[in-house]
C-alpha cells in the first residue's frame, strides 16, 4: 500500500519542519504552495517534501485542493490530507494499514482540534479526510468537505489509533472566510452545512441581524435534519438576540436548542450561562441538572469543550448557592474544584458558598 500525505501551504514556514517529520513515514509528501513569501517552500524541499508552487485565482479552498490533489502520484492508494497546522501522531501508519481493508475509500480517525490552557484536548471528533486516491474531490468555496464523486459506493473504515493533532495558528486573518460562505450559499443555496456555517461567520463578524436570518434559513432547509447543527445553529441565534438585547428572544432560541437536541450537553450548558447571567436561579440548577445527568460525549464539532469540564458544576453551583440549594452547591462546586484545584476563581467562589451559616 502505497500512501500520499499532502496539502496547500501559505507562508507556513513555522509548521514546515513539524508537519514534515510528522508525516515522514508516507509514501509520498505532496505540497501546493500558493504563494510564499517566507521560507517554506525551501524549508519542506530540505526535508524531502515535493512541493509544487500554484497560482489560483479568484481563490476558493476547494479550487486549490483539487490542485493539490492532483499532482499526488496516480500509484497512492491512501491519500491523507494534512493541514500545515495538523502532525499525524506516531504510530499512524500501522494503524492505518490494519483498519485499511480491500474495498475500503474513506477512513474515519481521532482529530483534536483544540487545546485547553493546560495542554489537555479541548474538543475531540472523528475526522474524515483520509480517503483513496481515485473518486474523490474537494467541493465549496471555504469549509470545503472531500466527496465522493458519481458511482463511488463509500465503504467507511474506523481507525481511533490513527491520531491527528491540530495546532491552530491563531494569528491567521479569516477575514476571507465571510465572502467565500457567500459564495457557498450562492453556488448552492440547498446546502444546509454552508448555510450553517454561514450564519456562523455572520455572528463572528457581529452582523447579528443578518446571523439570525442565514441560521433560521439553515434551520427551513430540507438537508438541514441533523439534530447537533440545528441545536448549534439555534444557540447561535440565542447568541445573537443576547447581544442585540432581546432576552426573551434569546430565552426562546436556547430552549428550542435544547428541545432540539436534548442528548447533548451543549445546549443546556448555553442555557444555563444565560439563566445564571439573567439571576434566572431556578433555571440555571434546571439547566444544570439535566446537563449533568447526560454523559456520552458527543464525537463532532458541535461539541463546545467548556460543557465537558468544570463549567457545569461552576455554573451550576453558583445558581445552586442563590436558588437556596447550598449542600448542592457546595457538592457542585467541590467537583470543579477536583477538577481544577488550582483555579483561583473557583477557589474565591468557595470562600462563600463553603461558608458556614
Amino acid at each position: 500500500m502505497k500512501i500520499a500525505v499532502y496539502t496547500i501551504a501559505l507562508n507556513e514556514e513555522q509548521f514546515a519542519r513539524r508537519w514534515a517529520e510528522s508525516c515522514a513515514e508516507a509514501d509520498y509528501r505532496v505540497v501546493a504552495d500558493t504563494g510564499s513569501q517566507d521560507g517554506t517552500v525551501s524549508a519542506l524541499r530540505s526535508h524531502g517534501v515535493a512541493v509544487h508552487e500554484i497560482a489560483i485565482r479568484p481563490w476558493r479552498f476547494d479550487h486549490a485542493r483539487n490542485a493539490n490533489l492532483a499532482l499526488v502520484p496516480i500509484d497512492a492508494e491512501v491519500c491523507i490530507s494534512l493541514d500545515m497546522d495538523e502532525v499525524l501522531v506516531p504510530g499512524w501508519r500501522q494503524a492505518l494499514e490494519a483498519a485499511w481493508r480491500p474495498g475500503t475509500t474513506r477512513l474515519r480517525y481521532s482529530y483534536v482540534w483544540n487545546w485547553d490552557a493546560q495542554g489537555r484536548p479541548r474538543t475531540q471528533f472523528f475526522g474524515d479526510k483520509v480517503h483513496h486516491r481515485q473518486g474523490y474531490a474537494w467541493k465549496h468555496p471555504a469549509h470545503e468537505v472531500i466527496v465522493p464523486q458519481r458511482g463511488v459506493v463509500e465503504q467507511v473504515a474506523w481507525a481511533e489509533d490513527v491520531r491527528v493533532h491540530h495546532h491552530a495558528d491563531d494569528s491567521k486573518s479569516r477575514g476571507q472566510y465571510l465572502d467565500l460562505l457567500a459564495l457557498a450559499t450562492a453556488e448552492d443555496p440547498e446546502d444546509d452545512r454552508s448555510a450553517h456555517y454561514y450564519g456562523r461567520e455572520l455572528m463572528f463578524h457581529k452582523q447579528y441581524a443578518a446571523a439570525i436570518e442565514e441560521l433560521k434559513r439553515h434551520l427551513s432547509l430540507s438537508r438541514a435534519t441533523w439534530k447537533p447543527e440545528r441545536s448549534a445553529s439555534l444557540r447561535f441565534i440565542g447568541r445573537c438576540h443576547k447581544e442585540m438585547g432581546q432576552e426573551n428572544e434569546a430565552r426562546s432560541a436556547y430552549l428550542q436548542a435544547c428541545a432540539e437536541a436534548p442528548q447533548a450537553r451543549e445546549p443546556w450548558f448555553e442555557f444555563a450561562k444565560f439563566c445564571m447571567e439573567g439571576k434566572d436561579w431556578p433555571g440555571g440548577v434546571w439547566a444544570a441538572q439535566r446537563m449533568l445527568a447526560i454523559t456520552t460525549m458527543p464525537r463532532d464539532h458541535t461539541r463546545d469543550a467548556a460543557a465537558w469540564g468544570i463549567g457545569p458544576y461552576d455554573v451550576g453551583s453558583v445558581c445552586a448557592y442563590y436558588n437556596g440549594q447550598r449542600d448542592l452547591a457546595r457538592e457542585w462546586l467541590q467537583k470543579a474544584l477536583e477538577m481544577e484545584p488550582d483555579n483561583p476563581r473557583l477557589s474565591k467562589n468557595g470562600q462563600w458558598i463553603f461558608a458556614v451559616e
